[in-house]
């Protein structure tokens, strides 16, 4: 946590730097690398004799896992916001599949500084916006979903296991979570500041 010491007599506000206290693992993107391949020959020992073949080109991307915090008002909160404590901040973990392709087998690990108590019942997910999304667009579709998971591990993609939110089935026995194709699959919990 960045900031003054609880105890130094600015009553209930505390300085919190959202992107230090729920730091986790996070996959910068990095720009497409190209494989090339050709097909070369001959036609005994004759080079010139068969063509070379066209040459075929194949791109990777890395996908990137992102985080914002919102007050339960829908506003953003930026990095080295100060809250009093007792205020709800809404977490959204999501990733951009930006390719024709679905990502499957993915798993997340977020793990909450004590100056957050994460708020049992309140963990949603949705895949069905589309990539390139706004953040203001993600959090509000992902903020309406109606059905809220169960916080144990179970058939669910995402759990709270103590101060440990798990998504997928690597770490801990969830269901598995795949990510369809040109889509955002994101998680929204809540926590209060402590």
């Amino acid at each position: 946590m960045k900031g003054k010491d609880r105890r130094n007599g600015i009553g209930n506000r505390i300085a919190v730097t959202v992107a230090a206290c729920v730091a986790f693992a996070l996959l910068m993107a990095v720009p497409a690398m190209a494989a090339d391949n050709q097909g070369f020959g001959d036609i005994a020992g004759d080079g010139d004799s068969l063509t070379n073949s066209n040459i075929f080109s194949l791109f990777t991307t890395t996908m990137s896992l992102n985080k914002m915090a919102f007050l339960a008002n829908g506003t953003q909160l930026t990095s080295g916001s100060t809250l009093a404590r007792g205020t709800e901040v809404r977490f959204v973990i999501y990733i951009d599949n930006t390719t024709n392709f679905p990502l499957n087998d993915v798993s997340v690990r977020d793990v909450l500084d004590s100056a957050f108590a994460y708020q049992a019942g309140s963990m949603k997910v949705d895949d069905t916006i589309a990539s390139g999304a706004t953040e203001a667009v993600i959090y509000s579709t992902v903020n309406a979903v109606a059905t809220t998971l169960s916080d144990v591990v179970d058939a669910d993609v995402a759990s709270a296991v103590g101060v440990t939110i798990e998504v997928g089935d690597q770490n801990v026995a969830n269901g598995q979570l795949d990510v369809p194709a040109n889509s955002v699959w994101a998680v929204l919990f809540r926590v209060l500041m402590q």
